[in-house]
């Protein structure tokens, strides 16, 4: 980078790290100011040997004359000189040389006008570079920077990492009853060691609340529950969640999605195609929370058969005999009579219709 003339009046000097910055930093406020100064014609100054406007600023970048007559007819000739000028690194776009060429133009009005605006836009950029400083930003008591991205749940900040979750729970959290269910639901998982993220309990506050869904439901969780109401209608976040998810495996094959019908309502046409869990029917209650907690074990490594205990990574051929008992008990309740063939019931448990 060239060495800057000595020659900017100290009344409007610029921070050192602000004469290194690129003139594009500078925000629309800061340029409409130059621009608003600086495209009104002025007549040639014969001590200057320059007019000091737009024209004696291109001028000073050498841009050739045709180039400058572009400048003049267009509609704003200071945006479009600002503009081409980043495109060339050889004339040294920076805010630096900018100030020096307005100081050798004579220009202290628009240096002394502008200069709260450059200003803003160099100490904007610089805070969007500065590294956290030692004690900012930590965990209590051990001293652990965290950046604050990573940081989205409650667990988060117990655990000073980032947590990830076998279910996120899509729901109106502002639905009295379909709190109701939520809570019935986070009980009955959560006790088989399931973990579940339902916003409005796990998530914090403060933060840019659909960035911090969208994180979650793409990195930190392995399936997604969707409680459907007519109060699911009316939530903005649900709809924003709902097709986020989608959008990660249209067909569903990768990022799960189980719709749960909590009360009658028209299934959105992007969830018809997934097959649901319907709490609207007495009759099938215990059926449907039977599917929905198997929907969730599939995915879940924390998943525990009994109360208590955490699922251990036994021989499979160990556990062979428990699961095949478990389906031939599964279907002796579903057809209402026992299989005499136990190869047959495991064959038909393996490959279903």
């Amino acid at each position: 980078m060239a060495i800057l003339p000595d020659i900017v009046s100290e009344k409007m000097t610029l921070s050192k790290e602000g004469y290194k910055l690129p003139i594009s930093i500078l925000n629309m406020t800061a340029r409409k100011k130059l621009a608003d100064m600086l495209n009104p014609e002025r007549e040639l100054d014969d001590t200057l040997e320059l007019i000091p406007d737009y024209t004696g600023l291109a001028e000073l970048l050498n841009f050739r004359y045709e180039e400058i007559r572009k400048f003049e007819n267009s509609e704003n000739p200071t945006r479009a000189l600002l503009e081409e000028w980043e495109k060339h690194q050889d004339k040294n776009p920076c805010i630096g040389q900018l100030w020096a060429h307005l100081e050798k133009l004579q220009r202290h009005d628009v240096m002394e006008d502008s200069l709260k605006y450059i200003n803003s836009d160099i100490e904007t950029e610089l805070r969007r570079h500065e590294k956290p400083l030692p004690g900012c930003n930590k965990l209590a008591e051990k001293n652990v920077l965290i950046d604050d991205q990573l940081v989205l749940t409650h667990a988060d900040i117990i655990h000073k990492k980032p947590q990830y979750y076998d279910v996120f729970v899509c729901w109106n959290s502002e639905s009295d009853t379909d709190a109701a269910f939520v809570n019935m639901m986070a009980k009955k998982l959560e006790e088989k060691k399931c973990r579940l993220c339902i916003p409005s309990r796990d998530d914090l506050p403060g933060q840019a609340m659909f960035h911090a869904y969208a994180t979650l439901i793409k990195i930190r969780c392995r399936l997604m529950i969707i409680v459907l109401s007519d109060e699911y209608l009316k939530s903005e976040s649900c709809d924003f969640m709902t097709k986020f998810a989608h959008s990660l495996s249209p067909a569903t094959k990768q990022k799960r999605l189980v719709p749960v019908l909590v009360s009658k309502m028209e299934i959105p046409n992007l969830l018809r195609h997934v097959t649901l869990c319907d709490f609207t029917k007495e009759d099938m209650m215990d059926w449907n929370w039977c599917r929905l907690i198997k929907a969730v074990k599939d995915v879940s490594p924390y998943w525990d058969e009994t109360d208590d205990k955490k699922a251990s990574g036994s021989n499979n051929s160990v556990n062979a005999p428990k699961k095949e008992k478990k389906a031939r008990h599964f279907l002796t309740r579903l057809f209402g009579r026992k299989s005499k063939n136990n190869s047959q019931v495991t064959e038909n448990v393996q490959n279903p219709l």
